[in-house]
């Protein structure tokens, strides 16, 4: 019987997901050494634990790794309540996944519904309440780290040393991810990190039918980028006709900060030390690095004020589908998203917009937004993914971890993230897999619609595409965009990758002042952004802005800054770079 949770009504949008083509009898590497657990003391990792009655013990597996007698977890999945297929546990691919980890390892998997929009809040109520799944996973680590500090999470590093041998999909893929959270100095490891295959992070996309109508070459530096969205407003009419009110040059979002990550990561000095990006690093949004946003929100609330931004974008929260309209319907000039959400099939921004407008309808990537060096420059991420999590309520962290190793088999992400041959896929003879798009005379079951890119919300561990081959990886990439053009994929891939920065992973002691700051700090955030630049006078800007942001400093945020340099120079000395 499924465990009923409530689920909230959602949308769509987000990051892709992939992989193929192996088998359990990949080899594990050995896993860190250190201390020894076995039974039930693996699965200790607070004071909750011992009301847990925990079952463990190689000795319940066969030699095909099997349970001998039927384990039953709960795991999260996390949910979309899309129109085509709003209860995703009933899904076709929830229901494979079932069906399949039953057949190979006799696990029971009870699913555990998680709105997708907001995850970390939905999944801290359930911590709470001591009713969280077997397995969560989350892109908000303080969130993890904060109920591990309260003996809510189990420790994973004891249950990786007895029984990694077991798990030789999951390192095979994972590799260094599996222990890119451990504290050395406590052997504690409260999450293991999914991985992510690095093809782009966000871009700036203009519309090239609107460009080539006004007789503007496509902008390569921000006066020129600037001029074209005045030119969008001040020839609505030509543009758009009719529908001229509509017009929207620039579309900002609700999560502002993530559709100006361009705009702002040009303000970051191209010099910047190892040792100041790790200290502004809490915010994902780049929003510790204060000089940039300022400047960065300096303009757009200047955009704001000439008429150049959608003006209703506080009023949609994430997955509220009306800024995507926007886009499908032809109003909007430019935006800036994930490298490749324009592509979608599940978004279908492009596709449908060419079905609205009419063929020649086009969005193209730019990179107007130049550093201090006259550079691109765009900081992408480490190789990390969701944070994958046991609460101490998990009383059965042996057959997690095996399911684990199931999500992890390469052919079994290929199936979650290519589907059925014919249904879903078509793999050519070199073995690149095109994705099928739905069309007027070809379309997926409701059951079997795939409601995130390549099932991301299912297939946990690896967000992206992994054939175990750079070109067979970057053909399929190319053909996974139903009614895109290949080389479109491979421009904006492009875009992206030959002006990527990426820096090296710092390793610290916990930062103690982090914990539980990242949802009141992130909501703080954003209120700023809507504030300084939608209801906030150019005349005002400067004032208003240091004013809230001196507010957010002293919410807690100058104490995270504070103790992460202090946790630096502990680690590294009074220094700006680690050593190599």
């Amino acid at each position: 019987m499924k465990r009923t949770i409530l689920i909230l009504a959602f949308s769509f949008l987000m990051l892709g997901l992939v992989a193929a083509c192996a088998t359990d009898d990949t080899t594990a590497p050995a896993p860190a050494q250190g201390g020894a657990a076995t039974g039930d003391t693996a699965a200790a990792g607070g004071d909750t634990a011992a009301a847990v009655e925990t079952v463990s013990g190689r000795d319940r597996l066969d030699a095909n790794r099997r349970f001998t007698e039927p384990a039953h977890i709960s795991v999260a999945l996390w949910d979309r309540s899309h129109e085509r297929i709003p209860n995703f546990a009933e899904s076709y691919w929830a229901e494979w996944v079932q069906a399949q980890i039953l057949e190979d390892h006799n696990i029971v998997v009870e699913w555990v519904p998680v709105p997708r929009w907001d995850e970390p809040e939905f999944q801290s109520t359930l911590l709470t309440a001591g009713m969280a799944p077997d397995i969560g996973y989350t892109f908000n680590n303080g969130m993890v780290t904060t109920f591990a500090g309260m003996g809510g999470m189990i420790n994973l590093y004891p249950l990786l040393q007895e029984y990694g041998d077991l798990l030789p999909n999951m390192y095979s893929l994972l590799g260094d991810n599996i222990y890119w959270n451990f504290d050395p100095t406590t052997d504690e490891l409260w999450s293991i990190t999914g991985r992510l295959m690095q093809d782009g992070r966000v871009l700036t996309f203009i519309r090239e039918d609107w460009l080539n109508t006004l007789g503007i070459a496509p902008p390569t530096n921000f006066d020129q980028f600037e001029t074209a969205l005045r030119a969008f407003r001040d020839n609505a009419d030509v543009l758009l006709g009719d529908n001229a009110a509509n017009m929207i040059p620039f579309r900002l979002d609700h999560d502002t900060g993530w559709s100006l990550q361009t705009l702002i990561e040009s303000f970051i000095p191209s010099n910047i030390s190892e040792r100041e990006w790790f200290v502004n690093g809490f915010d994902d949004r780049r929003f510790h690095h204060r000089d940039a946003v300022f400047e960065a929100t300096r303009i757009v609330n200047g955009w704001f004020d000439e008429g150049l931004i959608w003006r209703d974008f506080v009023l949609h929260p994430p997955g509220d589908p009306m800024g995507d309209d926007q886009v499908r319907l032809g109003n909007v000039g430019s935006f800036v998203v994930n490298w490749d959400l324009p592509f979608r099939a599940a978004d279908a921004l492009i596709t449908e917009m060419r079905t609205n407008v009419g063929p020649e309808a086009n969005f193209i990537p730019i990179n107007p937004f130049l550093n201090d060096q006259g550079n691109v420059q765009m900081f992408f991420p480490n190789p990390t993914d969701r944070f994958i999590f046991f609460p101490t309520t998990n009383a059965d962290p042996l057959a997690s971890l095996i399911y684990l190793d199931w999500i992890s088999r390469l052919d079994v992400i290929e199936h979650l993230a290519f589907g059925i041959e014919g249904v879903h896929r078509l793999t050519h003879d070199n073995g690149a897999i095109e994705v099928l798009g739905e069309t007027e005379t070809h379309s997926w079951p409701d059951n079997q619609f795939i409601p995130s890119l390549r099932n991301f919300d299912i297939a946990i561990t690896i967000n992206g595409v992994n054939l175990g081959d750079p070109y067979l990886d970057a053909a399929t990439l190319a053909l996974g965009y139903p009614g895109i053009e290949a080389s479109a994929i491979m421009e904006a891939r492009a875009a992206g990758l030959d002006n990527a920065v990426w820096f090296r992973q710092v390793q610290t002691r916990v930062i103690d002042s982090q914990e539980g700051m990242s949802t009141p700090l992130n909501s703080q955030r954003d209120v700023i952004f809507h504030t300084v630049i939608a209801n906030t006078s150019p005349a005002d800007f400067e004032v208003t802005f240091n004013a809230m942001f001196q507010n957010y400093l002293a919410m807690g945020a100058q104490a995270i800054l504070d103790e992460r340099d202090q946790a630096w120079v502990e680690e590294f000395g009074d220094v700006d770079r680690m050593p190599d």
